[in-house]
């Protein structure tokens, strides 16, 4: 059966449960120990002292790819995971390089640590009153009317049929929410900073400063855009979804599209992930496997003695 990893984007985590995989699983400590040594100090303390508000904190981000690396690992030698391709929506694909080899682990340490600092530095001088927003239950056709009363929006990423991130302005959060609620809809969360717009070319210019320290490889397997289900199997264009990833929205369905022509029936989703796993567009189209903390973490029960 043909498969493809998919690694998930980030999302609210319990930090104490990523924290004590980090410490704990013997494919993290490996991982965690590699990444200490490229960051030069000790990644869990980092993550500990986090701000607790802060979900895209340098740490935070860092400590999730390695996480989503080590379960990787673990599908592969516990379950005889053997991907084709290779997924990374929105912050996954950041975990790609390191997973298909186009960028050496210790580089993509580094890498997502400068780039949630530059990230982080950025927007707390530029469009400060931007928020994206997910929200859940809201066909099509009944939130094209909640957009049209905001004075400006983008949407974001289009995950299903009823699954979308917008961005807007936040003082006209509360009155969004309001309306998806009454549209039949639910909230899920709200990103800050935000992501994926058209309007971020500067941080998009800044990123491809820091992108240009990081010499790509070509992935040893192909990498399936999270835009638009494009085949990325060289460096340059590899680099340009990256960037790209700033300014252009998520295209869940166009992922999922790309992967079945390619003969995907299978996905391995390994990372902390509570909605790619479940969404129509993911569940319907494949067989999936979700390899997450709280699977990778429980025991298995003991046989009682006949």
């Amino acid at each position: 059966m043909t498969a493809a990893i998919v690694f998930p984007a980030l999302s609210p985590l319990r930090r104490g449960d990523l924290g004590t995989f980090l410490m704990v699983h013997p494919l993290a400590r490996r991982r965690l120990a590699e990444a200490d040594e490229a960051l030069g100090y000790r990644l869990v303390d980092a993550l500990a002292d986090a701000p607790p508000e802060d979900d895209y904190a340098e740490p935070v981000q860092v400590a999730v790819l390695v996480a989503c690396l080590a379960l990787a690992e673990w599908a592969e030698q516990r379950l005889g995971a053997a991907p084709q391709y290779c997924v990374g929506p929105s912050f996954g694909e950041r975990t790609a390089l390191a997973y298909t080899g186009a960028l050496p682990f210790a580089d993509t340490v580094r890498l997502v640590e400068e780039i949630a600092r530059v990230e982080r530095d950025y927007f707390a001088t530029e469009h400060r009153h931007v928020v994206t927003h997910s929200l859940v239950r809201v066909p099509a056709e009944r939130l094209d009317p909640l957009l049209a009363e905001l004075s400006w929006h983008e949407v974001s990423g289009r995950m299903d049929a009823d699954f979308h991130m917008v961005s807007l302005h936040e003082p006209e959060l509360d009155g969004f929410k309001a309306a998806i609620s009454r549209a039949g809809g639910y909230s899920l969360y709200t990103m800050r900073p935000p992501a994926h717009s058209s309007l971020f070319t500067g941080v998009r210019a800044r990123m491809e400063r820091v992108y240009a320290r990081y010499p790509l490889a070509a992935p040893r397997i192909p990498i399936v855009s999270y835009q638009d289900g494009a085949v990325l199997t060289e460096p340059e264009p590899l680099r340009t979804a990256l960037l790209d990833g700033f300014v252009r929205p998520i295209g869940w369905p166009e992922a999922v599209r790309s992967l079945r022509g390619l003969g995907v029936e299978r996905l391995w989703i390994t990372g902390p992930d509570t909605i790619l796993s479940r969404m129509r567009a993911t569940a319907d189209n494949f067989t999936v496997d979700l390899c997450d903390l709280r699977r990778v973490m429980v025991r298995p029960r003991r046989r009682t003695a006949a």
